[in-house]
C-alpha cells in the first residue's frame, strides 16, 4: 500500500495569511468575477502591492479549455494564488504549467511535455466539494469537440491549501448542496474504486460520516460557521482520499449528462450515487457501503435530490450512447459495467 500527498493544509485560518507564504515578488492572482468585485481580492492585492504581476478573473465554470489557453498569453509570474471555486482552481493549475501542454483528444488528456515548468500555487478554495486544491488534477472542458479534458502531473498538487470558512458563508443552498455532494461523491468513489487503500478509504468514511450528519443541519442554517467548518473538513478528507484513486463511474457518468444537459458538477456526478450502490461488484467493498445505503438515501430524500434519470430528461438512448463511450474513470470502479447498465436503464 501506498499514500502520497504533499499539499500543506493551513485549516481554519483568514485567507489573508497567504500573504506571509508566498515567496516570490511576481505573483499571479486567478479568482472569479464575484471576489473580484466584491472587494475579498483587494485585500490582498493591497498588501502585495507590487508583487501581483496580473490578475485574473473571468474564470466561468466548467472552464472552456480555449478561453483558459487565451490567458498564458502572459506567463511572467513565479507564483499563482488562486481564491475561489473548483473552476477556479482548476484553471490555475492550467497556467501553473510553464510550456507546451499536448492534446490528446481520443484520451480525452492534456499532458505537459517534458520540458514544461511549473509555477507553485497557494490555493484558496471558496467552496467545500471540489477538493481540486488537494489533488493533482484539473478538468477543462472542449465544447467544441464537446468533451471533458483533463490535465494531470504530479508537480500540479497546491504548495499550500488555505481553508478561511468566512469565505463559504456566502455560497447559496443550492450550491452548499451541491458542492457538498461532489465532496460526497469523491468519498464513495474512492471506495468502490479499484485503487481503494486503508488509508484512503479512512479519509472516506471520515468525509461521509461528517456531510450526512451536518450537511442536512447546514441548509436549514446556512450562517452557521460551526456546520460550515465540518463540511469544509469533509472536504478535505474527501480530498485527502481520491487524490489517491481517482474518480470511477459516477463521475464518468457525470461528465456527459453536464455536457448535454448542462446539470451542475456537483448534482450530475452524485445523483447516481443510490443506483449504483446497488451494483457494487466486490464483497469487500460492498461490506463498507451496504451499510451506509439507508443514510445515503435519506439524505437524497432530505435534500430533495431526485435519482430518477428521467427527471432529468435523460432517456435511454442517451444512456446507451453514454455506456457506448465511457471514459478511462468508469474502469477505476468495481462494477460490471452491464450489469450497471441494466440496472439504470431497468430505472427509467
Amino acid at each position: 500500500m501506498f499514500y502520497y500527498n504533499p499539499v500543506k493544509i493551513n485549516f481554519d485560518i483568514d485567507y489573508i495569511k497567504v500573504c506571509e507564504l508566498v515567496q516570490t515578488n511576481s505573483i499571479l492572482l486567478v479568482t472569479s468575477k464575484s471576489f473580484y468585485t466584491n472587494g475579498v481580492i483587494d485585500s490582498i492585492t493591497s498588501k502585495l502591492s507590487s508583487k501581483i504581476k496580473n490578475v485574473v478573473y473571468d474564470i466561468r465554470s466548467n472552464p472552456d479549455i480555449n478561453f483558459t489557453k487565451s490567458l498564458k498569453q502572459n506567463d511572467d509570474y513565479e507564483e499563482i494564488i488562486a481564491l475561489g471555486g473548483g473552476s477556479v482552481l482548476d484553471t490555475a493549475k492550467y497556467l501553473a504549467v510553464k510550456g507546451v501542454i499536448n492534446e490528446d483528444l481520443k484520451n480525452n488528456t492534456l499532458s505537459p511535455s517534458n520540458q514544461a515548468q511549473f509555477v507553485p500555487i497557494y490555493a484558496i478554495p471558496t467552496t467545500s466539494g471540489t477538493s481540486s486544491e488537494l489533488t493533482k488534477w484539473a478538468t477543462l472542458w472542449d465544447y467544441k469537440n464537446n468533451m471533458k479534458m483533463s490535465l494531470m502531473h504530479e508537480k500540479l498538487y497546491s504548495k499550500h491549501a488555505i481553508y478561511d470558512i468566512n469565505l463559504t458563508l456566502s455560497l447559496s443552498r443550492q450550491l452548499t448542496i451541491y458542492t457538498a455532494l461532489d465532496a460526497f461523491s469523491h468519498s464513495i468513489e474512492s471506495i468502490w474504486n479499484k485503487n481503494e487503500n486503508y488509508i484512503s478509504t479512512n479519509y472516506a468514511l471520515q468525509s461521509m460520516d461528517l456531510i450526512l450528519h451536518y450537511l442536512p443541519k447546514l441548509v436549514d442554517d446556512l450562517q452557521n460557521t460551526t456546520y460550515r467548518k465540518y463540511i469544509t473538513l469533509a472536504s478535505v478528507y474527501a480530498g485527502l482520499a481520491f487524490s489517491n484513486t481517482q474518480t470511477a463511474l459516477a463521475h464518468a457518468l457525470s461528465y456527459p449528462i453536464t455536457m448535454k444537459y448542462g446539470l451542475a458538477h456537483g448534482l450530475a456526478c452524485s445523483f447516481t450515487i443510490p443506483i449504483l450502490i446497488e451494483c457494487i461488484n466486490d464483497k469487500h467493498v460492498s461490506s463498507i457501503l451496504i451499510p451506509y445505503k439507508d443514510k445515503i438515501n435519506s439524505l437524497f430524500k432530505k435534500l430533495n435530490i431526485s435519482n430518477n434519470l428521467a427527471d432529468y430528461g435523460i432517456n435511454r438512448e442517451f444512456i446507451d450512447e453514454i455506456f457506448l463511450n465511457l471514459n478511462s474513470r468508469a474502469k477505476n470502479g468495481v462494477f460490471d459495467l452491464d450489469a450497471t447498465k441494466k440496472k439504470i436503464l431497468y430505472s427509467l
